[in-house]
Protein backbone atom coordinates (compact mmCIF):
# COMPACT_ATOMS: atom_id res chain seq x y z
CA UNK A 1 0.00 0.00 0.00
CA UNK A 2 3.09 2.29 0.67
CA UNK A 3 4.46 1.44 -2.65
CA UNK A 4 1.25 2.54 -4.39
CA UNK A 5 0.63 5.75 -2.51
CA UNK A 6 4.59 6.26 -2.98
CA UNK A 7 3.97 5.51 -6.99
CA UNK A 8 1.21 8.47 -7.11
CA UNK A 9 2.46 10.74 -5.80
CA UNK A 10 5.80 10.46 -7.72
CA UNK A 11 3.39 11.46 -10.25
CA UNK A 12 3.90 14.96 -10.09
CA UNK A 13 1.86 17.89 -8.85
CA UNK A 14 -0.89 17.10 -11.01
CA UNK A 15 -1.67 14.63 -8.56
CA UNK A 16 -3.26 16.14 -5.85
CA UNK A 17 -5.91 17.64 -8.63
CA UNK A 18 -6.68 14.48 -10.17
CA UNK A 19 -7.25 12.75 -6.80
CA UNK A 20 -9.30 15.40 -5.78
CA UNK A 21 -11.53 14.76 -9.00
CA UNK A 22 -11.65 11.30 -8.36
CA UNK A 23 -13.02 11.72 -4.54
CA UNK A 24 -15.83 14.30 -5.89
CA UNK A 25 -16.72 12.31 -8.75
CA UNK A 26 -16.96 8.93 -6.86
CA UNK A 27 -19.02 11.28 -4.07
CA UNK A 28 -21.24 11.90 -6.86
CA UNK A 29 -22.00 8.44 -8.37
CA UNK A 30 -22.87 7.03 -4.89
CA UNK A 31 -24.69 9.73 -4.12
CA UNK A 32 -26.66 9.81 -7.34
CA UNK A 33 -27.48 6.11 -6.84
CA UNK A 34 -29.11 6.16 -3.53
CA UNK A 35 -31.38 8.96 -4.47
CA UNK A 36 -32.18 6.91 -7.56
CA UNK A 37 -32.26 3.34 -6.25
CA UNK A 38 -33.51 4.19 -2.35
CA UNK A 39 -35.28 7.74 -2.52
CA UNK A 40 -37.19 8.19 -5.79
CA UNK A 41 -37.88 4.43 -6.33
CA UNK A 42 -41.35 4.17 -6.64
CA UNK A 43 -42.83 0.43 -7.12
CA UNK A 44 -44.84 -0.73 -9.83
CA UNK A 45 -47.28 -2.33 -6.95
CA UNK A 46 -47.57 1.71 -5.78
CA UNK A 47 -48.86 2.72 -8.56
CA UNK A 48 -51.08 0.19 -9.71
CA UNK A 49 -52.69 0.46 -6.12
CA UNK A 50 -53.16 3.87 -6.76
CA UNK A 51 -54.71 3.92 -10.43
CA UNK A 52 -57.14 0.90 -8.73
CA UNK A 53 -58.24 3.91 -6.04
CA UNK A 54 -59.29 6.23 -8.44
CA UNK A 55 -61.02 3.57 -10.72
CA UNK A 56 -62.86 3.12 -7.69
CA UNK A 57 -64.06 6.51 -7.22
CA UNK A 58 -61.40 6.77 -3.77
CA UNK A 59 -59.79 9.53 -5.25
CA UNK A 60 -58.92 11.33 -1.82
CA UNK A 61 -57.86 7.98 -0.37
CA UNK A 62 -55.28 8.02 -3.28
CA UNK A 63 -54.19 11.84 -3.39
CA UNK A 64 -53.42 10.82 0.45
CA UNK A 65 -51.26 8.39 -0.71
CA UNK A 66 -49.52 10.14 -3.59
CA UNK A 67 -48.66 12.47 -1.03
CA UNK A 68 -46.91 10.76 1.53
CA UNK A 69 -44.46 9.75 -0.60
CA UNK A 70 -42.04 12.18 -2.40
CA UNK A 71 -41.16 10.46 -5.43
CA UNK A 72 -41.69 12.08 -9.69
CA UNK A 73 -43.51 9.42 -10.24
CA UNK A 74 -45.95 9.84 -6.90
CA UNK A 75 -46.16 13.39 -7.49
CA UNK A 76 -47.02 13.25 -11.08
CA UNK A 77 -49.88 10.94 -9.92
CA UNK A 78 -50.49 13.33 -6.57
CA UNK A 79 -50.77 15.77 -9.93
CA UNK A 80 -53.12 14.06 -12.01
CA UNK A 81 -55.51 13.35 -9.27
CA UNK A 82 -55.68 16.43 -7.77
CA UNK A 83 -57.07 17.82 -11.30
CA UNK A 84 -59.02 14.81 -12.15
CA UNK A 85 -62.43 16.88 -12.13
CA UNK A 86 -60.84 19.71 -14.37
CA UNK A 87 -60.97 19.03 -17.84
CA UNK A 88 -58.76 16.83 -19.03
CA UNK A 89 -56.37 18.98 -21.46
CA UNK A 90 -56.03 20.53 -17.94
CA UNK A 91 -54.94 17.67 -15.66
CA UNK A 92 -52.32 16.62 -18.65
CA UNK A 93 -50.81 20.07 -18.78
CA UNK A 94 -50.16 19.84 -15.02
CA UNK A 95 -48.86 16.17 -15.15
CA UNK A 96 -46.57 17.06 -17.54
CA UNK A 97 -45.61 20.32 -15.32
CA UNK A 98 -44.90 18.85 -12.38
CA UNK A 99 -42.64 16.34 -14.32
CA UNK A 100 -40.85 18.83 -16.00
CA UNK A 101 -40.49 20.23 -12.37
CA UNK A 102 -38.46 16.94 -11.11
CA UNK A 103 -35.57 17.72 -13.59
CA UNK A 104 -33.04 19.75 -11.57
CA UNK A 105 -33.59 17.05 -8.81
CA UNK A 106 -32.56 13.86 -11.08
CA UNK A 107 -30.08 15.79 -13.28
CA UNK A 108 -28.13 17.27 -9.90
CA UNK A 109 -24.17 17.10 -9.91
CA UNK A 110 -24.55 15.26 -13.22
CA UNK A 111 -22.91 18.68 -15.04
CA UNK A 112 -20.02 17.87 -12.34
CA UNK A 113 -19.77 14.57 -13.60
CA UNK A 114 -19.45 15.59 -17.18
CA UNK A 115 -17.00 18.25 -16.33
CA UNK A 116 -14.66 16.00 -14.92
CA UNK A 117 -14.49 13.14 -17.81
CA UNK A 118 -13.27 15.94 -19.90
CA UNK A 119 -10.86 17.79 -17.65
CA UNK A 120 -9.38 14.75 -16.07
CA UNK A 121 -7.47 13.31 -19.13
CA UNK A 122 -6.32 16.70 -19.39
CA UNK A 123 -4.81 17.52 -15.91
CA UNK A 124 -3.42 14.29 -16.65
CA UNK A 125 -1.60 15.02 -19.61
CA UNK A 126 -0.64 18.37 -18.62
CA UNK A 127 0.97 16.51 -15.59
CA UNK A 128 3.24 13.75 -17.89
CA UNK A 129 4.36 17.24 -19.44
CA UNK A 130 5.51 18.86 -17.03
CA UNK A 131 7.64 15.42 -15.36
CA UNK A 132 9.16 15.45 -19.23
CA UNK A 133 9.96 19.15 -19.18
CA UNK A 134 11.89 18.36 -16.07
CA UNK A 135 13.39 14.90 -17.24
CA UNK A 136 14.81 17.21 -20.63
CA UNK A 137 15.97 19.45 -18.24
CA UNK A 138 17.93 16.78 -16.35
CA UNK A 139 19.41 15.32 -20.15
CA UNK A 140 20.31 19.01 -20.91
CA UNK A 141 22.68 18.90 -17.34
CA UNK A 142 23.66 16.10 -17.61
CA UNK A 143 23.53 14.67 -20.86
CA UNK A 144 23.21 10.93 -21.35
CA UNK A 145 25.31 9.89 -18.59
CA UNK A 146 21.88 10.15 -16.60
CA UNK A 147 19.90 8.29 -19.79
CA UNK A 148 18.22 5.65 -16.96
CA UNK A 149 17.45 8.34 -14.61
CA UNK A 150 15.41 10.30 -17.39
CA UNK A 151 13.30 7.41 -18.88
CA UNK A 152 12.49 6.82 -15.42
CA UNK A 153 11.29 9.86 -15.09
CA UNK A 154 9.29 10.34 -18.27
CA UNK A 155 7.86 6.56 -17.01
CA UNK A 156 6.65 8.23 -13.71
CA UNK A 157 5.39 11.02 -15.05
CA UNK A 158 2.80 8.95 -17.09
CA UNK A 159 1.21 8.03 -14.04
CA UNK A 160 -0.46 11.52 -14.31
CA UNK A 161 -2.08 10.83 -18.05
CA UNK A 162 -2.97 7.02 -16.60
CA UNK A 163 -4.55 8.30 -13.47
CA UNK A 164 -6.48 11.07 -15.43
CA UNK A 165 -7.81 7.88 -18.12
CA UNK A 166 -8.96 5.83 -15.41
CA UNK A 167 -11.03 8.55 -13.42
CA UNK A 168 -12.46 9.88 -16.83
CA UNK A 169 -13.40 6.13 -17.34
CA UNK A 170 -15.11 5.72 -14.43
CA UNK A 171 -16.69 8.93 -14.67
CA UNK A 172 -18.01 8.30 -18.14
CA UNK A 173 -19.69 4.99 -17.88
CA UNK A 174 -21.49 6.05 -14.44
CA UNK A 175 -22.39 9.08 -16.53
CA UNK A 176 -24.02 7.18 -18.80
CA UNK A 177 -25.84 4.47 -16.83
CA UNK A 178 -27.22 7.70 -14.59
CA UNK A 179 -28.33 9.38 -17.45
CA UNK A 180 -30.51 5.89 -18.70
CA UNK A 181 -31.95 5.92 -15.22
CA UNK A 182 -33.24 9.86 -15.57
CA UNK A 183 -34.52 8.18 -19.29
CA UNK A 184 -35.86 5.62 -16.96
CA UNK A 185 -38.18 7.70 -14.59
CA UNK A 186 -39.33 9.53 -17.76
CA UNK A 187 -40.93 6.99 -18.81
CA UNK A 188 -42.08 6.01 -15.68
CA UNK A 189 -44.05 9.18 -15.31
CA UNK A 190 -45.34 9.98 -19.07
CA UNK A 191 -46.19 5.70 -18.60
CA UNK A 192 -48.13 6.56 -14.81
CA UNK A 193 -49.55 9.85 -16.31
CA UNK A 194 -50.94 8.35 -19.63
CA UNK A 195 -52.84 5.29 -17.33
CA UNK A 196 -54.16 7.76 -15.01
CA UNK A 197 -55.99 9.63 -17.79
CA UNK A 198 -56.94 6.46 -19.35
CA UNK A 199 -58.53 5.41 -15.92
CA UNK A 200 -60.48 8.58 -15.88
CA UNK A 201 -61.97 8.33 -19.06
CA UNK A 202 -62.60 4.22 -18.57
CA UNK A 203 -64.71 6.01 -15.30
CA UNK A 204 -65.94 9.40 -17.36
CA UNK A 205 -67.88 6.17 -19.58
CA UNK A 206 -69.37 4.47 -17.39
CA UNK A 207 -71.02 7.60 -15.27
CA UNK A 208 -72.35 8.42 -19.03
Amino acid sequence: MLNGLDLIFKGGIMMIPLLITSVVGLAIIFERLYIYNKKYYTPKSFVFNILEQVQKGHTEASLEECRKISTPVASVLASGIAHLKNPIEEMELAMKNEGESWMPSLEKWLHVLDTIITVAPMMGLLGTIMGMMSAFKVLSMHGVDKGATITGDIGVALIATATGLIVALICVIAFNYLNTRIKNFIYEMESSASRLVEVRLANDRHKR
